[in-house]
């Protein structure tokens, strides 16, 4: 970790779990509901900042409409939520903020979240953006524009409305896509209904037009559960677990946004950490350092919304061989999912529990990392060597309580990081399957535990066809749950540092500067922008 980033902590949050009210796709928001949410959030995440959805889906003449504005009936809901809030905020331990999304006229100014420092705030219901700025400047609130790639009248964000002092930061990625640039890595088309991205509302030209604002990513979840990996997650570099001191890391833009993999990022420029501004005189000197959840392809500076420099990592490490008696250091990930699924027409499907251990024979576990989707889910180090966890895989069909237009990502599991030799042994217990490989076996090669005898079973059970009846023996490596053990990464894979200068500078000019992360299962970050302006 640079020097610069010593005196902080490094802090992970959703600031986008839709949490909705009782309508045509969900339950009513009970305090039964509610904590089971904040339990889940507390699980696996440092922070979570509650996003309150007040629209109601219903039916007209048949057709499906989301209704907009401020209704009575949200009130009731927010009161529940401002209390559950309040229990929940635990200092030092899980920390907790009010919010909801804004209900105003965001088909022409863009969609925002809107969250609070302290409990029992208004939910606002003003109409137009300008009144809701005008409101929340009288109490300590910030407000968050979200998916401003669309397009600027259809629910992008029109870069006319802004205020820098509210918004201190932007979510660029989401459960839709990213809303980076118009030309930029990853499409803003998963919500197919909403799409394209274009020009207008994107981050780089608000951005562009010398606005001063920190990047962050967030889920933008409609299935209550928060966090869920691979649709975005905000890190927040803050002196300690506090609301105070989480809310000043906002204001300072001390923040940056991953899709899925907890990603590391320390950047500096002349001694200042992201989201700075300064002024200089003398050439740029750019400090990147990253330490990925994978094996890290490629890091690159972004300058005023162009590529300035590309730092390729793939090829500059290989996988130890020949180690002798060295310890490696190396990062494992275990991931369960796949299996059943409505073509071939079960009666009923059923959700899968993984349970088990991964121990190792010598040698100790440095930190794990959760990748989560759904409830159900739990890891735990047990010893210095050892830890347990509870994967659960829901039915590979569509929940009920899931927007029609909302994609689901059913794939749970964790990243083991471990320090071994390489001919020590790593036992893997899932459920009554017992595994053992060396980390030299582990860093050679990948592993899939596929049910399928238990696919077998089921089909008989419900269809009472055996094997000799079965035309295609595929159906059951089909119909299999599976949990893959990846091909272990070293350190020196997901480990990346480097240095590069910008000698290319006008007088007078102000830029900025990020950067982004892409590793090789394309899991990627974004930092917040440093501002430089070059004096004579």
């Amino acid at each position: 970790m640079m020097k610069e980033y010593k005196k902080f902590k490094l802090y992970w949050g959703d600031f986008h779990t839709n949490i909705h009210g009782k309508d045509l796709f969900y339950p009513p928001l009970t305090y039964k509901r509610l904590r089971k949410i904040m339990k889940a959030a507390e699980s696996h995440l440092d922070f979570f900042p509650i996003a309150y959805y007040p629209f109601k889906w219903y039916r007209k003449k048949g057709f499906i409409i989301e209704s907009c504005g401020s209704k009575d009936r949200f009130l009731k809901d927010w009161k529940l939520i401002q209390k559950v809030v309040a229990e929940f905020n635990k200092p030092g331990k899980f920390v907790t903020f009010l919010g909801y999304e804004w209900h105003g006229n965001r088909r022409i100014y863009g969609d925002h979240n809107v969250y609070y420092l302290k409990d029992y705030e208004t939910l606002d219901g003003s109409e137009d953006i300008r009144k809701l700025y005008e409101n929340l400047r009288r109490t300590t609130a910030i407000v968050i524009p979200h998916h401003t790639g669309y397009k600027v009248g259809e629910r992008g964000k029109d870069w006319n409305f802004y205020d820098e002092n509210l918004s201190p930061f932007v979510e660029i990625y989401s459960s839709h896509g990213s809303s980076e640039g118009f030309n930029s890595p990853l499409s803003l088309d998963n919500n197919l209904r909403m799409g394209p991205r274009v020009t207008g509302g994107t981050v780089q030209e608000g951005l562009n037009r010398g606005y001063k604002f920190g990047i962050i990513a967030s889920g933008d979840n409609h299935r209550d559960f928060p966090g869920e990996w691979g649709n975005g997650l905000a890190a927040v570099f803050a002196h300690e677990l506090t609301r105070e001191a989480l809310w000043d890391a906002f204001k300072k833009r001390r923040v940056y946004g991953v899709t899925g993999d907890r990603i590391k990022l320390y950047f500096t420029i002349n001694g200042h950490i992201m989201g700075e501004s300064f002024e200089e005189n003398r050439p740029i000197n750019i400090n990147v350092e990253v330490e990925g959840s994978y094996a890290i392809d490629r890091v690159e500076i972004i300058k005023n919304g162009r590529v300035f420099y590309t730092y390729c990592h793939s090829g500059k490490w290989d996988f130890p061989k020949n180690m002798g008696n060295n310890v490696v250091r190396a990062k494992i990930r275990l991931q369960c999912g796949w299996g059943p699924g409505p073509p071939y027409r079960f009666k009923e499907y059923k959700k899968k529990v993984w349970k088990g251990s991964l121990q190792l024979s010598n040698g100790k576990i440095i930190s794990i990392e959760p990748c989560f989707t759904y409830f159900g889910q739990q890891i735990k180090q047990t010893s210095f060597k050892s830890c347990e966890f509870i994967f659960t895989n829901q039915p590979n069909v569509p929940l009920k309580h899931l927007l029609p237009h909302h994609h689901r990502i059913n794939f749970q599991g964790a990243i083991i990081e471990l320090e071994t030799h390489m001919d020590d042994k790593i036992l893997l217990n899932v459920n009554s399957l017992k595994i053992t490989f060396t980390l030299e076996e582990a860093l050679n090669s990948e592993m899939v535990i596929a049910l399928t005898k238990e696919a077998k079973a089921t089909i008989h059970k419900q269809f009472g066809l055996r094997p000799n009846e079965i035309e295609n023996p595929d159906i059951y490596w089909h119909n299999a749950w599976k949990m893959k053990i990846y091909r272990a990464i070293p350190f020196e894979g997901y480990h990346a540092k480097f240095k590069c200068v910008d000698e290319n500078l006008n007088v007078g000019e102000e830029n900025y500067y990020y950067v982004r992360v892409t590793q090789l299962n394309c899991q990627m970050a974004w930092s917040s922008p440093i501002w430089v302006k070059v004096n004579q």
